[in-house]
This record gives C-alpha cells, structure tokens and sequence, in this order.
C-alpha cells in the first residue's frame, strides 16, 4: 500500500460516482446495492421478530425490496446480507477501543462504492489503534503509515460491517450503550474509555509559580455532548470515578467544546490504573507521580 493518502469523497458529496442509478420504470435509486440489501434485511429482522412465516418473509422482502428471494432465504439460515467480501466485525473486546478511538479521531467515507475507515493521529496512537482493529476485524491487518507532508500518521482500510456500525452509533448513541450490555460490561467500557481517552484525552500539568508541585489532572474534550456525557456515565458505574463537565465557546463561529474534567488525586489515580493511556508520556510521567505522592 502506498503509505500516501489519497483525496477522498465523503459521504455527502456527489460525483458521477455517487450519481443514483435509474430501475427498469424510470424511478432513481438512491442507494449502493449494499446499502439496498442492509435495508432489505432489517425488514427480514422486523418480519422474522412477528413470528411471520419463512416463505411469507422471503417472499415479502424480495418483492418490496427488489433482493433475490435465493438471497433472503439463505438469511433464514444464518448468512449476513453483508457477504464474504465486504468485510466483517469480530465481536471481542477490543472492537469497544476500536469505536472509541474512532468516535474522537476516525473518519468514514464511500468511495468507489468501497466502505474505508480512516484514523489520523500520532505513531503510537496509529500503531496501537492497527493492533486492536487487527483483532477485531476479519481478513485485516492493519498498519500505520505516516501521512506524507504532515506531521502526522493514519490508519486505513475497508470494512463495510464496520463503516456502518460507526455510521449507526454516530447517528443514535443508544445502539452503543446496547453494545456495552453485550458481555461484560465494565471490560468493555474500560476499553471504549480507553479508546476515546487515547483520541481525545490529555493528561495535563500545570505549572504555577505558587505551586511547588506542579498540578495534575485529566481532561477529555469533544463538541459532541451526548458522546461525552455517556463516556462520563460509563467512568462513574465502572471505576466509581467522578467526572466534571463544563462547556466553553471557542470562538462565534465554531462549535461548542465540552470537557471531562477529573481533578480529585484518587480518581487520578484510579484512572491511570485502569486505564493503560498513551496521552501519559514519558516526561510527563514524573510530573504525575510527584503530585499523586504528595501528601499521600
């Protein structure tokens, strides 16, 4: 793979690519054959949850549908209308990192009708990162690259099951915090924490001229406060640890920025424990020990 990145089309630009195909009537079809099947699916979910027969359901979806009633008859079967080739999620552990590092720095974009996932950010986070979406995607193997011209590494590759997982999550929370049900919960908390701490975490010192010590704490910043708060809700039931927020204007013509804020010394602590967190760096490390000690 060339370690350059090329220039994408997001998901709501048009383009001949993008351009809607027309049926046999004349009407337009406004989706991928993808998308059609996953739309054709969650109505085989609805009809199969009534307890409405198999040959009324395949017959149901195909006709209203336009799927194939082959396709839809092996889904009562267990297949996913996602395939062999589109790329599939694992459900394990580390795929609740992989959607917290993804909600702070990940992109998504269809481009060419294939379904990318895209991470920026810093070596260590890029190398990490490839690591655990290795462990949970199938047939990936993931590799950070720099990005040429910018001081700056990225992570790519295709995944259609994840690309619309994100997609979900993004556009109704809820379906996360299902996800977090599934399992054990605090494990997969830790790690959707640790994800989105890696992103958009900061372990800060400040220096005063007062203080001998310099202070510490840990601070998580987003524009999305939902996001945020749950990420909040899931510190305070897993590690007991009590997270302020606050919420300060940047400047009229950009968005909110809201923060995590946790101060107290055991907290701290706490976190940093539970949470192996690449924003804690060497030099900083010092820092943090000095004031964790003091008046222990």
């Amino acid at each position: 793979m060339d370690a350059t990145a090329p220039e994408l089309v997001p998901l709501n630009m048009g383009g001949a690519l993008n351009q809607p195909a027309l049926s046999p009537d004349g009407s337009r079809i406004v989706v991928t054959p993808l998308e059609k099947r996953l739309k054709a699916y969650k109505l085989f979910q609805e009809l199969s949850a009534r307890g409405t027969s198999t040959r009324e359901m395949v017959c149901t979806v195909s006709r209203r549908s336009g799927v194939s009633r082959s396709a839809v008859y092996t889904w009562t079967k267990g297949t996913s209308p996602f395939g062999k080739r589109c790329g599939r999620v694992i459900r394990t552990k580390e795929l609740f990192y992989v959607i917290g590092a993804l909600l702070g720095d990940g992109c998504i974009y269809r481009w060419k009708n294939h379904y990318q996932i895209w991470l920026l950010g810093e070596k260590e986070f890029c190398t990490k990162y490839a690591k655990r979406v290795s462990a949970c995607t199938s047939h990936t193997t993931a590799k950070p690259y720099p990005y040429r011209g910018r001081n700056v590494w990225f992570v790519h590759f295709q995944c259609a099951e994840l690309y619309f997982l994100i997609k979900e999550i993004r556009e109704q929370l809820r379906i996360l915090t299902k996800l977090l049900r599934r399992g054990r919960r605090s494990v997969n908390a830790l790690q959707l924490i640790e994800g989105f701490f890696d992103a958009e975490g900061c372990v800060k010192v400040i220096k005063e001229k007062v203080r001998r010590t310099p202070k510490i704490n840990l601070d998580i910043c987003n524009t999305n406060r939902a996001l945020l708060l749950l990420i909040g809700r899931e510190l305070k039931s897993t590690l007991g640890v009590e997270a302020r927020f606050t919420s300060q204007w940047i400047s009229p013509d950009r968005k909110v920025s809201h923060h995590l804020r946790i101060y107290k010394k055991s907290a701290i602590r706490k976190f940093l424990l539970h949470v192996p967190t690449i924003k804690l760096k060497p030099e900083k490390e010092r820092y943090v020990e000095n004031w964790l000690g003091k008046n222990r």
